[in-house]
């Protein structure tokens, strides 16, 4: 599970809920649309355990935002206000605070390790938060903003790696954590826009760790898998193995520059080449046909004379070589992984609806492969249950276990590395500062 280092505003006591603690709210910042999720938590009676209900959702295309990062502020906050106002407007209430999603500012994950003497105690929360700082203490992101930190694992006298080592009795802990860092303007410009929109940040996560708090089975991260979003700009990944985040990171390449190649390919608009990728494209050679052909409108041409004949199999000649540069650029990315988390991948995000992606890639590296969908949520339409919105999904159910996030202990973690005049002390010093 992934934590959030709260460097922005200081979250509440119960852990990290909004001021309205039956309400949650996600919101997914993507550079072709934005979505917004309005869920309520209640519990389930006798069974002492929260569910979730989706009561109100919103979806509008973007402005503002190119590869995951605001450009535009005044654009991206309209349509922030927009995606935001549908969902309020369903579920008949206000929001304050969103889980939002990190896709811009390159992200990067770096895996820290420290060990602490217990002297044959218990393991305890205390010791864990002090074993974070310490493994904090040293690190050292440049210019560079940690935006979250997951832990990776725990080994007691060095035995084998869990997940969760308190009130078992050790004389040391060695603790791994995945720092995951950004670059700090894209993070500000993102605070900055929200905060126009009257929105503050309740939680961060990187897209890749959101889509596969969505998609994935409790088995899946057990035995080991890679979860992949392909988005518009850019196909982030993350790998599990014995339920642990492994190792993440993003690639600059992603749907969008499929729709690029298929307009230019063609000279077509952008907006027909999405739409004809969405509706005919495919990897897969074995489905088309010479015979089957399309009409095309010219880029800049009107008249009778604005429409071309294009065999469907010329789609196909276009979209399949970047298809199988973005898999080998992910083969190369992931090749360090152990076995186990290479040789089952879930492909999410718009991109992944491509017909005839998972055999490419079965094909290409070798691995099975699934496009993962949104689990069940109570009350999401059907519209917003496909790998395009795993994202916002999976923002939401995070949301929904604060505790199990972690916040306590970072929080901890943090006042420790503060009072040292660490690194994090430093960040936060800064934000306070500029903002």
């Amino acid at each position: 599970m992934s934590v959030i280092v709260p460097l922005f505003p200081q979250r509440p006591e119960n852990g990290g809920r909004p001021a309205h603690s039956d309400i949650v709210a996600a919101l997914d910042i993507g550079s072709t649309q934005i979505a917004c999720l309005i869920g309520e938590v209640r519990q389930r009676r006798g069974q002492g355990q929260t569910a979730l209900d989706i009561i109100g959702h919103g979806v509008y295309a973007s402005r503002g935002v190119k590869a995951g990062v605001i450009v535009d502020p005044s654009a991206a906050e309209r349509c922030i206000r927009l995606a935001v106002d549908k969902a309020e407007r369903m579920a008949g209430t206000q929001i304050a605070e969103v889980w939002v999603n990190l896709s811009g500012g390159s992200p990067r994950t770096e895996t820290l390790e420290a060990t602490l003497d217990v002297n044959g105690r218990e393991v305890t929360h205390g010791h864990l938060a002090a074993l974070s700082g310490r493994a904090l203490s040293g690190f050292n992101a440049g210019s560079r903003l940690v935006v979250q930190v997951v832990p990776a694992g725990f080994s007691l006298d060095g035995g084998p790696w869990i997940s969760d080592p308190e009130g078992l009795a050790a004389d040391r802990v060695t603790g791994r954590v995945n720092v995951v860092t950004m670059h700090r303007g894209p993070l500000r410009n993102l605070e900055a826009t929200l905060e126009a929109a009257q929105l503050q940040v309740a939680g961060l996560m990187v897209s890749p760790l959101a889509a596969a708090e969505a998609v994935l089975a409790e088995d899946e991260r057990e035995l080991g898998v890679t979860v992949i979003d392909i988005g518009a700009a850019q196909t982030s990944w993350a790998a599990f193995r014995e339920g642990m985040l492994l190792e993440a990171g993003m690639l600059p390449v992603g749907g969008h520059h499929v729709t690029q190649d298929i307009a230019a390919g063609l000279s077509t608009p952008i907006a027909e080449a999405e739409r004809l990728k969405t509706l005919h494209g495919s990897v897969v050679p074995a489905e088309l046909s010479e015979e089957e052909m399309l009409s095309i409108p010219v880029l800049g041409e009107q008249g009778p004379g604005g429409w071309q004949q294009v065999p469907r199999s010329t789609l196909h000649t276009i979209i399949r070589p970047r298809m199988e540069e973005i898999l080998e650029m992910l083969r190369d990315a992931i090749v360090g992984l152990p076995a186990a988390a290479r040789q089952r991948l879930v492909f999410t995000g718009g991109g992944a609806q491509l017909a005839g992606l998972p055999q490419l890639a079965e094909e290409l590296l070798g691995a099975r492969v699934r496009v993962g969908g949104v689990r069940t949520i109570a009350g999401l339409p059907p519209v917003l249950s496909g790998p395009a919105h795993s994202v916002v999904s999976g923002l939401l159910l995070s949301a929904l276990k604060p505790d199990a996030q972690g916040f306590a202990m970072v929080r901890e973690a943090e006042t420790m590395m503060v009072a040292s005049g660490g690194y994090l002390g430093r960040v936060r010093k800064w934000f306070q500062e500029s903002f």
